[in-house]
């Protein structure tokens, strides 16, 4: 029940964030179309630099930076293994407590003829594949998008302050498949 009515909030967010973004004429101006081809990169935000991939599993590589730092969003396509696997995998390399203002959460949509996972999670940070330093009161932001041809996974691991003031561009971002 408690799932239900988690995804339901999110819902509402989503949509209500989409609304005040397209409701912007200047963002909705840069927005050419909804449903881009989740690998373009035509409308990402000014503060995320693509990378040159620091490693060749590596789709795509983003530096995000805000006023409380920076972090890196990996991109993966097609990697090994089930959705619900690497959401596994991702869970178990947290522990201890979570952070208040980052609670686990798991919500599903289908938008424009894609399947949206969304994931959040926070805790002590063990370190994982690519990101093997343990950190505390570190947080996860992470999505998973079939466009029926592909499978994208996205992937950001910073500290819960840096994350959590760029939660709402990130979401609002991939689910504009501008990416």
């Amino acid at each position: 029940m408690f799932v239900i009515f988690c995804g339901f909030v999110l819902v509402i967010l989503i949509e209500n964030e989409q609304d005040r973004v397209f409701e912007n004429p200047s963002i909705s101006n840069n927005i050419s179309k909804i449903n881009n081809s989740v690998s373009s990169e035509k409308n990402i935000p000014d503060n995320w630099v693509s990378v040159k991939p620091s490693s060749s599993m590596r789709f795509k590589e983003f530096l995000i930076k805000n006023s409380k730092g920076e972090f890196s969003l990996i991109v993966f396509k097609n990697i090994g293994g089930s959705a619900d696997q690497n959401i596994s995998r991702w869970i178990n390399q947290f522990s201890g407590p979570e952070n208040p203002l980052l609670p686990f959460q798991k919500n599903e949509i289908e938008q424009n003829g894609k399947n949206f996972i969304f994931l959040q999670h926070s805790g002590f940070f063990n370190g994982g594949m690519g990101q093997s330093e343990a950190f505390s009161d570190a947080g996860l932001i992470a999505f998973i998008v079939d466009d029926k041809s592909d499978i994208y996974y996205f992937k950001a691991v910073s500290s819960v302050e840096i994350l959590i003031e760029s939660k709402e561009e990130i979401i609002s971002t991939i689910l504009s498949s501008s990416i």
